[in-house]
């Protein structure tokens, strides 16, 4: 199956075009900035979003030794943004977030609330949009996947000397 991972990297390698060049044709990537924040889209197959994380991770060190993968961005979406990513109205997704949560259908749990909007993960929703047909039929790491790959990263940043605050942003 193939996962779709957005990373956060550390943009100065990302400022060398032949570092972009080198990601674009090995692995049909692409690389987006936004307030100051630079992210790697990737898909790679595996049985489960860690085991392509494993081999797609093996692939990077060797296509682009100088990128530094930081985490995994959790892509935190609020209502707005799954009506337009599922071409829905705003009022039909609020209904989908105010489901009973003892239903086993239930809309997933937020994320939290930066502001005075909720936001989920975007892994999640589309999970539970698929079987509507509503999912955009990428699979992406599941919430446990993600935190072990992002505990792997943070060991490895680790393991290069450093500091947990650049890792985490």
């Amino acid at each position: 199956m193939d996962y779709e991972f957005l990373f956060v990297v550390d943009g100065r390698s990302m400022e060398l075009d032949d570092t972009v060049a080198r990601l674009i044709d090995a692995f049909d990537a692409v690389v987006s900035w936004n307030r100051g924040c630079c992210r790697l889209a990737v898909s790679w197959e595996g049985a489960s979003g860690e085991d392509a994380f494993g081999t797609l991770a093996e692939k990077l060190a060797l296509v682009a030794p100088e990128l530094r993968v930081l985490r995994l961005d959790p892509e935190l979406v609020d209502i707005a943004d799954i009506a337009r990513r599922t071409g829905r109205s705003v009022p039909e997704v609020e209904q989908w977030t105010h489901r009973d949560s003892f239903d086993a259908g239930s809309f997933p749990s937020p994320e939290g609330a930066p502001g005075r909007s909720l936001v989920w993960r975007w892994a999640e929703v589309n999970e539970w949009l698929t079987p509507l047909g509503l999912g955009d039929g990428a699979a992406r790491p599941s919430r446990a996947e993600a935190a072990h790959i992002d505990v792997s990263l943070l060991d490895q940043a680790k393991a290069a000397g450093l500091s947990v605050a650049a890792v985490i942003g």
